[in-house]
């Protein structure tokens, strides 16, 4: 460690050293000042986003809600377009798809609900939205990409709902034993709700009813 004779020497070492480093001291905080500010701005921007799009979601609700599907299509469609990085926008398109299919249009309904699968950051309404896909699916008649659609997925903590969707549709292309199988694998969970249980038992039992009436 250097040393200084008099307080002269030393208050002339600080001046040299601050030459020699001002610039780089001044740039770093700079950087960090700017990265605060980025980083506060980044986020009263995405609570505002959030707050108008909560605001625009209310009014889709009440007007699905009051039967007006005309207007809440209009007023969801605005919503994803314009606030699509918000968890309202796939709660939106989830609506959206809910009035479709009171209408039968699987097309519509289809298209929300992949919009959902592609663009949502919430893992839990990509699984809601591939479920209700499926069976969108299943109801045009196409059973096959359903299953095709349910096998595709990480289905972590929603595995017993695909295993019985995943039946349901065994049972359209009458695959009885394939069905009977799903429905048991999601029996295994202990903690499913009751009157969900009792459901998916009286499913399996009628199959396997039908299976024995069936057996020569």
């Amino acid at each position: 460690m250097e040393t200084y004779q008099t307080e002269e020497e030393q208050v002339q070492a600080i001046k040299d050293w601050w030459k020699e480093n001002s610039r780089a001291i001044i740039a770093g905080l700079i950087i960090g000042i700017g990265s605060i500010a980025g980083y506060r701005y980044w986020t009263n921007y995405q609570t505002t986003q959030s707050e108008q799009a909560s605001l625009i979601y209310a009014q889709v609700i009440v007007s699905a809600a009051n039967a007006d599907s005309s207007k809440a299509f209009e007023q969801g469609k605005s919503l994803i377009s314009d606030y699509s990085g918000t968890p309202y926008a796939a709660l939106s398109a989830l609506t959206l798809s809910k009035l479709a299919l009171d209408k039968s249009d699987y097309p519509t309904a289809a298209a929300q609900l992949r919009w959902v699968i592609d663009n949502s950051g919430d893992d839990g309404l990509k699984h809601v939205a591939r479920l209700r896909l499926a069976r969108v699916l299943a109801a045009q008649d196409k059973p096959d990409l359903a299953i095709s659609l349910l096998n595709e997925a990480d289905t972590s903590g929603f595995t017993t709902l695909y295993q019985e969707v995943r039946g349901d549709i065994f049972v359209q292309l009458g695959k009885t034993a394939e069905a009977i199988n799903e429905y048991r694998k999601a029996l295994q969970d202990l903690e499913m709700n009751p009157q969900r249980r009792r459901t998916l038992e009286m499913k399996m039992n009628d199959l396997a009813v039908a299976a024995t009436r069936e057996q020569p």
